[in-house]
């Protein structure tokens, strides 16, 4: 197969036949049994080998890419999907190539009605997977299993999506509910073995926002050199800090933190944890002023305990700092996320939220919630 040099482009992400959806496609390359995962537009796409016991997740690109924008994918009737390994960027002329040997899934008819708008993917993907190493090409025949949708009027219960970081012998998975008219939320995460796809353990009773293939990290937060597990609360960039729910792995098992804070410190030298929260407002003389919560842990027996509080504020425009008193403090507890809006009536993810009440400038108003996360 030959293909010619494309030139490297700024890759531009629009509007898209069915936006933010997910999609989770099983079948058979000949007799191997895979999962094919993708968004709308088939941009961020891999495959996975049931069979596979690293459970490998083999990330693809659509051909999109290779031109200026990927907002025509609805106008097309055929998808290819190149694996990414086969591809690289020559430094000399800052153009994307293709290996000899690449390999490639080949669908047609990706459709479900050509002429009817929004498009709707069809429920079964059928072409065929080049293996350029082998230089074969093999039958697909994929089978949608579900469709991940923001779409007001779509509900559903406990869908499982898998998360692109993994252990050397666990996957993770994301639970995720909705209800009609309301948000996709994140209600758990499965843990299961490589293997054998044994379920290992069960996280729930989580209420967090939907971050598509990227709800969980895992880091060594003990340094002990097991991997612990982050769990993402909010969507990425949308508010100050980390905002992650930490779980240490103790002998397998991922065991609650409880640590407090929007961003969360470890200090591997003194065993400690610090988590943060800075708090934004104005003062009676309109001087901007920054309140910073710090809640310390000390880490034991694979647990972080609570041993104090401490609270400070700087004037910002004095560059003048002192401790808090408790209405301060307080205050700073009150808020949503720290960033201080200009209307404070309008609540919009990281505003003060109690109750139907906010805080601004040291008045506690009415005001209403709009949380688009």
């Amino acid at each position: 197969m030959k293909i010619k040099n494309i030139p490297l482009v700024l890759l531009l992400i629009l509007s898209s036949p069915v936006l933010g959806s997910t999609y989770v496609y099983k079948g058979h390359i000949a007799n191997k049994e895979i999962t094919l995962y993708s968004d709308s537009n088939f941009i961020n796409a891999f495959w996975v080998d049931k069979d596979d016991h690293k459970q490998i997740q083999h990330p693809l690109s659509s051909d999109c890419k290779f031109i200026s924008s990927c907002d025509n994918v609805s106008k097309q009737t055929d998808l290819t999907l190149y694996d990414d390994t086969d591809i690289y960027i020559d430094n000399n002329t800052n153009q994307i190539k293709f290996k000899d040997s690449i390999s490639y899934f080949k669908f047609n008819h990706i459709w479900a009605e050509q002429n009817k708008a929004p498009k709707i993917f069809n429920q079964n993907l059928m072409g065929y997977w080049f293996d350029g190493k082998k230089n074969q090409q093999y039958t697909v025949t994929l089978q949608k299993q579900f469709e991940i949708s923001n779409k007001k009027e779509d509900e559903f219960n406990h869908l499982e999506l898998l998360q692109s970081d993994s252990s050397d012998k666990a996957y993770f998975t994301a639970v995720l509910s909705k209800k009609k008219q309301e948000k996709i939320r994140l209600v758990g995460i499965n843990i299961y073995a490589k293997n054998n796809h044994q379920l290992l353990q069960k996280i729930r009773n989580l209420n967090y926002s939907y971050n598509y293939f990227n709800s969980i990290e895992l880091k060594d937060i003990n340094f002990d050199g097991q991997l612990d597990l982050a769990i993402k609360k909010y969507p990425s960039q949308s508010r100050l800090g980390d905002n992650e729910d930490y779980y240490i792995n103790v002998n397998g098992k991922f065991v609650a933190t409880n640590l407090w804070g929007s961003n969360i410190y470890f200090n591997s030298k003194d065993n400690t944890a610090t988590g943060q929260k800075d708090c934004y407002d104005y003062n009676e003389k309109q001087q901007k002023i920054l309140t910073t919560i710090q809640s310390i842990y000390h880490y034991k027996k694979h647990q972080y305990i609570h041993m104090k509080n401490r609270c400070q504020l700087k004037n910002i425009d004095t560059n003048q700092d002192r401790q808090c008193n408790d209405n301060e403090y307080n205050n700073c507890l009150l808020k949503r996320n720290n960033i201080h809006f200009d209307n404070p009536h309008y609540i919009d993810g990281d505003n003060i939220l109690y109750k139907n009440m906010v805080w601004y400038k040291g008045k506690i108003i009415d005001g209403y919630v709009y949380d688009d996360d």
